[in-house]
């Protein structure tokens, strides 16, 4: 009796045992599931946490700028609100417009100095457009504090602060945000990218090469250019084309600057993903700006979803009266600034192309 017992208490266990096995082996399947879907989801998000976090802190790396808003001259444009049936004003479309300065300064780790290149970035929401327009550096405008004088002073004078605020008094804009980059970092960038394709002319060429012995005094790279033609430039060609200020008018060299710029943005569009992280740690490492992180990621996120249009002009043009004149011993571009902000509001809020 003993022996049977024993047998039936060893029997037992093992039953129970055989019994458990059998149930874990019968969840093991569903239980895979779940984890292997927990993982995939774990992954995803840090992954998806990880590049936001790369993404702000590549952001971060710009030199911000807080601006007293109360000091930018900001008006309410004309062409940006209108009347509903009620009678009540309302945004046309969700503009935002941003300062572009171009500094030229012989300090490359300086971003103090003249406003050698003035742009207004139109960023519209609504019909989901992207604009850039150039001033010309040697605009006749009123500086406040400092009277009439170029429009590229005012940077010099007062810093981003007192740019902004000439821009938007004289052309009735409210240009609240801007981006500065010292011509110096651009060669960086340019080089970065694998250079600029331009269309150089002989006259262009040789004013070009003039700069060529400061610009390697300033510690840019630059070699003499040797031919015409459309052809690839250098980050140091490429500045020194941009300001060149000797060959036709300001205009044309607006042009010249626009140029360098669209075919920055063709050899960005061209580069390998894998080196836009590098690209825009330096981009972004180099320029000072009153964009905070979140807005820059915020215009960034919409400009990637969204595949905005881009168009570009220029002021002054043909209706605008402009014309080259001294006044006392300097030379200014004159011309009629209320048609140039018309000229600018009706291609902003009115997408008529001047």
């Amino acid at each position: 009796m003993k022996i049977v017992a024993f047998r039936h208490q060893k029997q037992q266990p093992v039953h129970a045992g055989s019994h458990k096995k059998k149930e874990r082996k019968k969840w093991s399947v569903k239980k895979k599931i779940i984890v292997i879907v927990c993982i995939i989801l774990a992954v995803l998000l840090a992954f998806a946490g990880g590049l936001y976090l790369y993404v702000r802190s590549l952001l971060g790396s710009a030199d911000y700028v807080d601006l007293d808003t109360s000091q930018l001259g900001i008006t309410t444009p004309s062409g940006s609100v209108s009347e509903n049936d009620e009678g009540e004003v309302e945004p046309v479309a969700d503009i935002t417009n941003i300062a572009l300065f171009g500094v030229d300064t012989r300090d490359v780790s300086s971003d103090s100095g003249r406003s050698d290149a003035l742009m207004v970035l139109s960023i519209n929401r609504t019909d989901n457009q992207i604009k850039l327009i150039s001033i010309a550096r040697d605009s006749y405008v009123s500086i406040d504090g400092y009277g009439m004088d170029k429009i590229t002073h005012a940077y010099v004078y007062g810093g981003p602060e007192l740019a902004i605020r000439t821009v938007n008094q004289n052309f009735n804009l409210d240009i609240q945000e801007f981006v500065t980059v010292n011509f110096a970092q651009l060669a960086n960038i340019i080089d970065y990218v694998g250079g600029v394709y331009v269309n150089v002319d002989e006259d262009e060429r040789q004013v070009l090469n003039n700069y060529i012995d400061e610009l390697q005094s300033l510690g840019i790279s630059a070699e003499p250019v040797q031919q015409t033609g459309y052809q690839l430039l250098t980050g140091g060609q490429a500045v020194a084309y941009s300001r060149d200020r000797y060959t036709g008018s300001d205009m044309d060299r607006t042009e010249r600057q626009r140029e360098v710029l669209n075919s920055l943005f063709n050899s960005v569009s061209q580069m390998d993903i894998t080196r836009l992280p590098g690209l825009a740690s330096m981009v972004l490492s180099q320029c000072t700006t009153s964009l905070t992180v979140d807005e820059m990621l915020d215009i960034g996120t919409w400009a990637v979803t969204s595949g905005p249009s881009f168009g570009q002009s220029a002021l002054p043009n043909g209706e605008c009266n402009a014309r080259g004149q001294y006044i006392g011993s300097r030379w200014y571009y004159v011309y009629d600034l209320d048609i140039a902000t018309e000229i600018l509001h009706n291609y902003i809020y009115q997408d008529i192309n001047p």
